[in-house]
């Protein structure tokens, strides 16, 4: 089962995965993916570090200058180690442990950064959370077919009951 989790930009996707994490994991729920947690450049800009849920371990991942060469979305730069880390996180998690995908959007529906990776990890038997800016949700969400992937906006009532209920069935998770 695969299901986007959609909210506005800065408007608390990841702060709402990381409680979700915390009560799955309690419940002794398997998770496995990264995050992408706000961080400061060396100059103070805002950045992206990438975090993996296994682990912990954080690394620089979206910076504001980089390599000339370096995928770029907007105004930021992939750092190509963590970019090649991330993708080999989707491809190497467990067939059926969660796997949390913090984010993709257009550069992904453009066949670039996660992508393929995230294609072929969403096809793997375990549950796959996909976070995407509102603005792109629907388009990944259809990207990541062939069958329907349910949408889940963190703004509505109850969005932490079916999130728990669409990746782990009823009373999967109380």
């Amino acid at each position: 089962m695969v299901v986007v989790l959609s909210g506005p930009v800065h408007g608390g996707k990841t702060t709402f995965i990381e409680r979700a994490l915390t009560r799955w994991r309690a419940l002794g729920r398997a998770c496995d993916g990264f995050l992408s947690l706000g961080a400061a450049d060396a100059d103070g800009d805002r950045a992206y570090d990438l975090v993996e849920i296994a682990g912990g371990r954080r690394r620089p991942y979206l910076r504001r200058s980089g390599a000339p060469e370096a995928e770029r979305v907007g105004p930021y730069v992939f750092i190509p180690e963590a970019l090649d880390r991330a993708r080999a996180i989707l491809l190497g998690a467990a067939p059926d442990a969660l796997l949390v995908v913090d984010e993709a959007g257009p550069l992904e529906l453009e066949g670039r950064g996660l992508w393929p990776a995230l294609r072929d990890a969403a096809a793997r038997p375990g549950p796959t959370l996909v976070v995407a800016r509102e603005e792109c949700a629907a388009a990944v969400a259809a990207a990541l077919g062939p069958a329907p992937v349910p949408v889940v906006d963190i703004r509505e009532p109850g969005a932490a009951d079916r999130l728990d209920r669409l990746l782990f069935g009823p009373g999967a998770v109380s």
